[in-house]
């Protein structure tokens, strides 16, 4: 397939990359500042753009099969690279004729077991409150798009390796895990890409 990732910098971004290439994938990679791209393959083109400005995103997304979207805030403040940044996105596919688009979220969002809606739920949102309010901006934008779309809710992010196993869930909550690597994070994508039973779907991934 070819594929667009947005936020290739990023940890889960720059992991989609080099797995998309090991795949056999073609992979257009989209960053503010290429340069911080060190990879180099045959198969992969490097694009420089920002989602918060359109007109610079439009060409990546031309000719492709899917969409990635990694996008990712760089600290607590205030933020709309989220909701924002995946409409821009989602104006350049539909005037590109692409529908089908993965996006990255967070676990948390909505009213999950007991032990999360008690604990685990109002403590992520006293922590990262600006964050999760764009995502929820974002998730309701993705979700009136009419595209083939698939949102995922990892919980707490680790650096670790890429194993393969892990829990996952279409249109339900996880009963158990805490957290995931951002490789496999990757994993799911690239494995997903074409699952139609994943599309209008959220997915919650967990070890």
């Amino acid at each position: 397939m070819k594929l667009v990732v947005f936020g290739a910098t990023g940890g889960i971004g720059s992991k989609v990359v080099e797995q998309a290439l090991t795949a056999g994938h073609e992979v257009t990679a989209v960053a503010r500042h290429p340069s911080a791209i060190t990879l180099q393959h045959e198969r992969l083109e490097v694009m420089q753009g920002d989602v918060l400005e359109p007109g610079t995103i439009q060409e990546s997304i031309a000719g492709k099969d899917a969409v990635i979207s990694a996008l990712g805030a760089r600290n607590l403040a205030p933020t709309t690279v989220y909701s924002e940044g995946v409409a821009n996105i989602m104006q350049a596919m539909q005037a590109a004729q692409v529908r089908r688009i993965l996006c990255i979220s967070a676990g948390g969002l909505e009213p999950g077991p007991r032990w999360q809606r008690w604990i685990v739920k109002p403590l992520l949102w006293l922590i990262l409150k600006n964050m999760y309010t764009d995502l929820v901006r974002m998730e309701t934008v993705v979700k009136a798009s009419g595209l083939d779309w698939t949102i995922l809710r990892p919980p707490t992010l680790t650096n670790g390796p890429r194993t393969g196993r892990y829990q996952a869930v279409v249109n339900q909550h996880l009963s158990r895990g805490l957290s995931i690597s951002r490789a496999d994070v990757a994993d799911y994508m690239i494995h997903h890409l074409n699952d139609r039973a994943t599309y209008c779907g959220t997915v919650e991934l967990a070890y």
